[in-house]
Formats: structure tokens, C-alpha cells, sequence
């Protein structure tokens, strides 16, 4: 009886380990396991689309062995490589002014008090080098991408080798010489990254070993062989690409570059489709590679393409994951917040000096920088004008990381052209060259000519020595002529004609403020186009003066923060001997302007102004140092000139005053605007009579605007007690 149960036993035993040993082979299939390739196609801002596919991949719990991609494919798949989550990009992304960011823009914080106004009013601008205007390889230089590209690489700055990458990586350029196709795997991660996306003649290109290096997307946007390559067995492809466009579709400059790039890569794409095992097509008909504005909506339709084959994909991750548990990484990548410098290292400078760099830096070796800081830096410098780029990377250091500032000194300065119109001032033409480093190192020469009704011209030579007093010198011509009114009637035409020259010194803070003190010369006439016996000789004018202005604006049209703030005070005494200057006395004036933005929300801005303006005991100043009311220009020839709702340009004129202004900005739809206002002031010839309120004038208008690429278009309808018929106000382009 044992013997048999002996045998029953042994044979149920090895039924037992036959059948567990064919369910162990079910869980855990033999042989290699197979790697898995992610490939991610350039596309522009159609490449959001990415960051939501990969969204799904994570839910899908797909872990990747090679990353692979092109131009915007590329950022992100590099993102995704170092071990970004997608929602850490969504933030990033999300986080970035894209206009501001795609047409170097930088913040007018970063720009120094003297240059923000020429930040802001060129239509074109072109390169001075060895002597000559010259036209640059791209629009733009690339510098805030840059900047934005070194921050989010920071947490891989010792990794040189992209196959050293939490996921091994690879993207791809275009030899601009060769047109050969180049396989960045090695090198700046940043600069690897900047050159894939380098959009030929928007971008410039980018020199890496030798080899300038253009938008990998041109020869190959889909870069499938080379992740094969890599040693991946499986493809999961996203292509954000376009095509080609039918005839009708060819409707902007955008298009037509697509269309043109796109005709290059059709083969190279036909086999990069075909060698890829899970293909996903996101619908992407209503966009082109500018819809940067459009993050939300593309990032849905990459993650609605994925998620249409969601059951594919967890299925090929469970086939993966069961050949057994392998570590990965949370994808937690962040940039520190700081990080050791040991060494800092300059390379590129020749004209600047290193003090300059080290001042605008504040970086000390040795020390732990935030990573806020030194992009504040870069930007501070950047903002100085003396360079086209200035970018930083980090090389390997074993107690830290050695900082390398590679700058690309600018040119001998800029030529820029501008074109406005006002109903003030009327059409104008603007030619300006600035010049940098003239005759003395860190020194800016501003030359404008204004071609136009009221001509203008300006040299405007500054050696600027930061919180330590520089000086200067200017030289100012304008011809301006306007209408005097008596009860709202044109009395007559004047026409002024000034030669005006400063000298002074200045103490400059944080690009935002800055003081001065000096004396001008003034050689001025006055004479009516009407009446032949007012028509006055040339006169001179001495003044002494001090002032402190600030200006803090985000903006200068459409200025949602900030403060812009002026104290002057100017002692003015004529010099000619006749009967005009007899007239007139010694003058001491006073003059305080202050405006303000509080942001209510995206969308509203509240405003608030005031303007003071004192001649102390009753003196007689020459014309053109009064207080002059009406119209809307900002930017005016004289100091006293002060824009007021509801009057005409002129119209109004004292010696004191004292003027309150809100206005409510409110942006409708991306670049509109409409902003109600309300000025409320008195003017007095007499100080004692400045507050008697039957001298109280108040307007109101209404203007409504468009910002656009040449500057501000406005059109303001208004209104006051003294113009109780409507008056109209157009202005188009930046004020020069």
C-alpha cells in the first residue's frame, strides 16, 4: 500500500513543478527584453502636442531606453530625458512670455534708464560692423532661448555624453554649409538643443565643432533610424509635422518657410514612418509652428491622440514590464536653486572689459549662486547693449561646477528706422544710429534724425559709470509749429525753431533710476506764421538744473506694472539784451510728473497720474519753459508740455499747475485695448490764484488701441468743459 502512495505522490509532485514551471514562463517570457525608442518630431509650437502624448505614455506606464528628436521634438524629448515630468514642463512651458521669448525680447527692467526709449520705437534695426550696416544671419539671436535652455539643462551641467542621460538621448541639426544631417549626442546639452531648433533666418545658427548648424527639422524631422540606431527595437513615434500645404492653404510668411523646409524631408520622413511600430498623428489642422499661444489646446490634442490607443499602450508596457522589474527614476528633474561656483571663466571678450561683466554678474568664485540670481545677471548684462549674446554653461568641477560666460561682443552699434504718426506732431520718419564703445570704453552715442512737418535732431553722447557719476553731452534741434487758441478759436500759427545744448553729470541705479545735474545753452526762436510784427529773432537762454527720474514700466506701450516718476528743477536765465527778453526774468521751476499702474487682473489695469508744476515768486519764464495743457503725446519737445484729455494740442498755457489723471486699461482680446480716462487740473498764471476752482478744467475720453508691430495704433474720442464738442486723436506707431 506505500509503494503506491509513494508513486501517486512523486507523480502529483511533478505535475505540481510541470505546471508552475509553464506559468513561470507565462509571467516571465524568456530571451532579451526587447527596448523601447521614443521618437518626437519638430513642429514648432505644434510640439506642445508632445508633452501631452507623453502624459498618456506615464499613465500608460511606459518607461523609455532612447529618446530621439527634432527642433521642438527635440526640447521636449531632452526634457523628457533628463527626467522632467510632463507636468513639470506644462508648468515651464506655461511660465513663459513666448512672444517676448521668440522675438528676444528683453524685460525694459533689464535696460538701462537712458536706452529704454529706444527699446521700443524701431520698426527695423540693422548690425554696424567694421564700418558698415550689415544684415544679420537670423532675426533674432536666440538669446532668451538660451537663457530659458541653460536654466532648464542645470541639472544635467556634468554630463557631456547625452547617452549618460537618466534616458539616452539624441537630436538632430543641418550643416547650413553642407546640408548634411547631424547627430548631436555629445556636447552642451543646451547648445545641442538650441541648434536642432534654429529656425533658418529666424534664428541665427549655432557653431558646434566647427559646423554652423541650423533646424534639424530641414533634412530630418523625424528621426526614427537614428534612435534605431541608438539600439531601440521598438518605435513609439509622435509626428506633429505638417505636410505639404495645398496652394490655398499657402497664406503666411509662416507657411511659406514650412512649405519650403518641408519639401527636403518628404523621403526622409516616408521612411521614418515606415520603421515605426506605434505611430501617433495628433490633429493639429488648426496650427502652424508660431501658434505659441495655443498651449493648452495643442498639449489636448496630443493627449487625445495618445489616449485614442491607451489599451495598445498599456498592453506593449505589460508585454515589457514582464520580462522582469527594472529601476527607473521618478521623474522628478527640477533645476537646483543653486549651485557651487568654484571658477569663473570669460570667453569671447575683447572690447568690454572683465570689470564691466563682473559688476553686471556679482558673481564671486567659491561661493553657492541661485540659479535667479545668475540669469538676473546675464540679463543685466545682456540689457547693456554691448553684446549680441551672452551665455553661460557650467563644465564639471569635483567640488562644484566652473561657470563659462561666452559672450559674442556687439558690433560698432545699430542703425534703426521707425515711422509715426500723430495728430499732434504729424508724420515722422525716424533714422537713429547707436554706437557703442565710442572713443572711451562703456561709452553710448545716440544720433536721431526725425525727417517729417516738425523735424527733430539729437546726439546724445554718455559715458555711463553705474552708481559712480559719468557724464554727458547733448545736442537737440527740433522745429515745431502748432495753433493758439483764445475760447477754443485759432488765434494764429506759431512756430518755434530751438538749438539746445546740455552738459552734466549722472549717477544711474539698477537701470530704473537716475539722477542728474548740469546746465544747458539754449538758442531759441518764436515767430507767428500770421503776423510778420511777432516775428522774433533767435534769443539765448542759460539753465542750471537737477533731476531724478525712474522708470519702471513693463512696457512702454500698454503697461500693465510699474512706475514712471520725474523731479526737475531748473534755473533759467536769458542772456539776449532786447526788448522780448526784457520781458522776461530769472526763473526758478519746479516740476514733478508721477504715473503708476496697479494690475487688477490679467486683463484690467488701473492708472494713476500727476503732474506738478511751480514758478517760484511769480517770475516770467521764456516761453518754451511754461506749462503748456492739451493733446495726447506723450513724448514732447518741451518739459512743460503736458498731454491733457479733452484739449487740443497747446491749448492751454501757465506758469503753475496741478493736474490728476485715472484711466482704466482694459485688454479685450489678445492685442486690444480700451481705456476710458478722466484728467482733472488747474493752471494759473498767478501761484495764489492755482487752487481757485473756477479755473478747474476736467476731461474725459475714451481710447481705444491696437498694439501693433510697429508700436501703438490709437484712436481717442474726448471731451471737456472747455470743448464740450467732441475732439478726436489718432496715433499710430511709437513715439519718437
Amino acid at each position: 500500500m506505500k509503494k503506491p502512495f509513494y508513486f501517486f505522490f512523486i507523480f502529483l509532485t511533478i505535475i505540481f513543478l510541470v505546471q508552475t514551471s509553464i506559468l513561470f514562463a507565462q509571467q516571465k517570457p524568456q530571451g532579451k527584453r526587447p527596448k523601447l525608442g521614443l521618437v518626437l518630431s519638430g513642429g514648432g509650437a505644434k510640439g506642445f502636442a508632445h508633452v501631452g502624448a507623453i502624459k498618456v505614455f506615464e499613465e500608460a506606464g511606459l518607461h523609455f531606453d532612447y529618446i530621439g528628436g527634432t527642433s521642438m521634438g527635440s526640447i521636449i524629448g531632452g526634457l523628457y530625458a533628463m527626467g522632467y515630468h510632463p507636468d513639470t514642463m506644462t508648468k515651464i512651458i506655461r511660465s513663459q512670455d513666448w512672444t517676448m521669448l521668440l522675438n528676444d525680447k528683453i524685460q525694459r527692467k533689464y535696460i538701462p534708464i537712458e536706452e529704454k526709449v529706444n527699446a521700443d520705437r524701431f520698426v527695423v534695426s540693422l548690425p554696424i560692423k567694421e564700418s558698415k550696416v550689415q544684415l544679420k544671419q537670423g532675426l533674432y539671436d536666440g538669446q532668451m532661448i538660451n537663457i530659458l535652455l541653460a536654466e532648464t539643462t542645470s541639472p544635467v551641467q556634468n554630463i557631456t555624453d547625452f547617452s549618460k542621460l537618466e534616458t539616452p538621448f539624441v537630436c538632430i541639426g543641418t550643416d547650413l554649409v553642407t546640408g548634411e544631417n547631424v547627430v548631436l549626442n555629445k556636447g552642451s546639452l543646451a547648445k545641442a538643443l538650441r541648434a536642432s531648433m534654429s529656425i533658418p533666418s529666424y534664428f541665427t545658427p549655432v557653431d558646434i565643432d566647427g559646423r554652423l548648424l541650423v533646424d534639424g527639422g530641414i533634412v530630418n524631422n523625424f528621426p526614427v533610424l537614428e534612435v534605431k540606431n541608438m539600439g531601440a527595437d521598438i518605435i513609439i513615434g509622435v509626428d506633429i509635422q505638417s505636410g505639404l500645404y495645398a496652394r490655398e492653404e499657402i497664406t503666411t510668411m509662416v507657411r511659406v518657410l514650412d512649405q519650403v523646409t518641408s519639401f527636403y524631408r518628404i523621403e526622409a520622413n516616408n521612411i521614418a514612418v515606415k520603421n515605426t511600430d506605434i505611430y501617433i498623428k495628433p490633429e493639429l489642422s488648426g496650427y502652424d509652428m508660431m501658434s505659441f499661444t495655443s498651449f493648452d489646446s495643442i498639449y489636448k490634442a496630443g493627449e487625445i491622440a495618445a489616449r485614442a490607443i491607451l489599451p495598445q499602450l498599456k498592453h506593449l508596457a505589460d508585454s515589457i514590464n514582464s520580462f522582469g522589474t527594472t529601476e527607473y527614476k521618478p521623474k522628478d528633474t527640477r533645476p537646483p536653486d543653486s549651485i557651487f561656483i568654484t571658477v569663473v571663466q570669460y570667453k569671447g571678450l575683447h572690447k568690454v572689459s572683465k570689470n564691466f561683466l563682473d559688476g553686471s554678474l556679482q558673481v564671486k568664485p567659491r561661493t553657492w549662486v541661485k540659479m535667479a540670481d545668475l540669469k538676473e545677471g546675464v540679463l543685466r548684462a545682456y540689457g547693456s547693449g554691448f553684446f549680441e549674446s551672452i551665455n553661460y554653461s557650467f563644465l564639471p568641477d569635483e567640488d562644484g561646477a566652473n561657470l563659462l560666460i561666452e559672450v559674442s561682443e556687439g558690433g560698432q552699434g545699430i542703425m534703426g528706422a521707425g515711422i509715426h504718426y500723430d495728430s499732434d506732431y504729424k508724420v515722422a520718419l525716424l533714422l537713429n544710429g547707436t554706437f557703442k564703445n565710442f572713443l572711451i570704453k562703456g561709452s553710448k552715442l545716440f544720433v536721431d534724425i526725425s525727417f517729417g512737418e516738425n523735424p527733430k535732431a539729437s546726439a546724445y553722447y554718455l559715458v555711463d559709470r553705474g552708481k559712480k557719476p559719468g557724464f554727458g553731452i547733448k545736442y537737440t534741434y527740433f522745429n515745431l509749429d502748432f495753433n493758439s487758441y483764445q475760447d477754443g478759436v485759432v488765434l494764429d500759427v506759431i512756430s518755434t525753431n530751438e538749438n539746445r545744448l546740455e552738459l552734466f553729470t549722472q549717477i544711474s541705479f539698477k537701470n530704473t533710476m537716475q539722477f542728474k545735474a548740469g546746465f544747458e545753452y539754449e538758442y531759441f526762436k518764436v515767430e507767428s506764421t500770421l503776423d510778420s510784427q511777432l516775428d522774433f529773432s533767435f534769443n539765448s537762454y542759460f539753465s542750471l538744473f537737477t533731476s531724478l527720474e525712474a522708470d519702471s514700466y513693463d512696457r512702454s506701450s500698454f503697461s500693465t506694472r510699474g512706475t514712471q516718476f520725474e523731479f526737475k528743477a531748473k534755473f533759467v536765465m536769458p542772456l539776449s539784451k532786447d526788448w522780448l527778453t526784457d520781458l522776461q526774468s530769472n526763473s526758478v521751476i519746479i516740476m514733478l510728473k508721477h504715473n503708476k499702474n496697479f494690475p487688477v487682473n490679467a486683463r484690467n489695469t488701473f492708472k494713476t497720474g500727476l503732474i506738478a508744476g511751480f514758478t517760484i515768486k511769480n517770475a516770467l519764464p521764456p516761453f518754451q519753459h511754461t506749462f503748456i495743457l492739451g493733446g495726447q503725446n506723450e513724448n514732447n519737445s518741451f518739459d512743460g508740455f503736458v498731454p491733457f484729455t479733452g484739449l487740443r494740442f497747446v491749448e492751454q498755457q501757465g506758469y503753475n499747475t496741478l493736474i490728476g489723471k485715472i484711466s482704466w486699461q482694459y485688454n479685450i482680446y489678445k492685442t486690444f485695448y480700451i481705456t476710458p480716462k478722466v484728467d482733472v487740473g488747474l493752471l494759473s498764471i498767478n501761484f495764489k490764484d492755482l487752487f481757485d476752482m473756477k479755473y478747474i478744467m476736467a476731461g474725459y475720453g475714451v481710447t481705444f488701441g491696437y498694439d501693433s508691430f510697429i508700436g501703438p495704433v490709437e484712436l481717442t474720442i474726448m471731451g471737456s468743459n472747455f470743448n464740450t464738442k467732441p475732439l478726436g486723436f489718432i496715433n499710430i506707431g511709437y513715439y519718437f
